[in-house]
């Protein structure tokens, strides 16, 4: 393999850790992962680490984590020079630092970038990214689907809900949606999803069931109503732009495609009026918690009792 420094720029874990895994494929025989924290270890450290061999091991494989000087200025603490240095003249052992987010208007960055295969990993898919998962165990489309529906879109949550799913079908190797029912945990952002419906529906039972629910859970009732005014908002922005692709709604709103599938499917039960006085009713309950006119508790209740 000709190259040696790398710097992936994600948030997100699980396509790091994917990105990191197609390097590692590529190098012959065996290596030393060394993995360093930035925000611990010096940039010395790691220098120290690449310039050092084992005798036993072919490559060392050396991996910065939070390196913040990618993103925002350094103080007098960070060894530019020593970082040039080594990037002039790199040993044969891999360099690959990871950032969230890289910041082309700071002069250390333009020095230092030109040498660095920049790795951007796109947003997987929900779908994709759990048929990429499944291995040899089968999951038919419908199945899939409600199994996104029940644990969300977040990629961490997924991927711990179908090791959970796999485990319990070790020897049948085929997920039905009553393994579904039994063995995932119904997360907090689909079922948002559900207390918006039971609103709109002014089911009060329903509503208070519901809120129960996100508070026996741990949700605090302010975590309650962001979820639902983005959500409601989501829901809101995706009606006004139906006639494009959720491919482009994405990338307009700045959020992930599959909860833009999701509310696309959720606004036909709606009309926009409903949503926007849903959204206002919940900025004046959000006023009148912050302003303390009541418990946060009982200003909700009143809520649902008012619907």
């Amino acid at each position: 393999m000709e190259k040696r420094l790398y710097i992936i720029e994600s948030t997100n874990e699980i396509l790091i850790q994917k990105e990191i895994n197609k390097i590692l494929k590529k190098i012959p025989g065996e290596y030393n992962l060394i993995k360093y924290d930035l925000t611990i270890n010096s940039i010395e450290d790691l220098i120290e680490a690449l310039d050092t061999y084992d005798m036993f091991l072919n490559m060392k494989v050396v991996l910065g984590y939070n390196s913040s000087f990618l993103k925002e200025k350094v103080d007098d603490t960070f060894n530019l020079n020593s970082l040039l240095k080594y990037l002039n003249n790199p040993s044969d052992n891999i360099l690959i630092f990871i950032t969230d987010k890289i910041n082309n208007r700071l002069k250390l960055v333009n020095d230092i970038l030109k040498y660095f295969e920049v790795i951007k990993p796109k947003d997987l898919n929900s779908e994709t990214f759990v048929k990429e998962n499944l291995e040899d165990y089968q999951m038919d489309y419908p199945t899939i689907k409600y199994f996104l529906e029940k644990v969300g879109s977040n990629l961490e949550n997924i991927q711990e809900e179908l090791k959970k799913l796999k485990l319990y079908k070790l020897e049948e190797k085929t997920i039905l949606k009553s393994d579904i029912d039994l063995i995932t945990k119904k997360n907090i952002e689909s079922s948002i999803f559900d207390l918006i419906e039971a609103i709109i529906q002014k089911n009060k039972k329903r509503t208070y069931e519901l809120y129960q629910y996100f508070i026996n859970n741990g949700t605090e009732i302010f975590q309650i109503l962001v979820l639902l005014s983005n959500q409601i908002r989501l829901i809101y922005n995706v009606k006004v732009l139906s006639n494009l692709s959720d491919a482009l709604i994405s990338q307009k709103l700045g959020v992930k495609e599959y909860p833009v599938k999701l509310a696309r499917g959720k606004g036909y039960a709606y009309s926009k009026k409903e949503l926007l006085t849903l959204l206002n009713n919940l900025a004046i309950l959000d006023e009148d918690i912050k302003s303390g006119k009541q418990l946060p508790e009982i200003c909700f209740l009143t809520f649902v009792m008012q619907m």
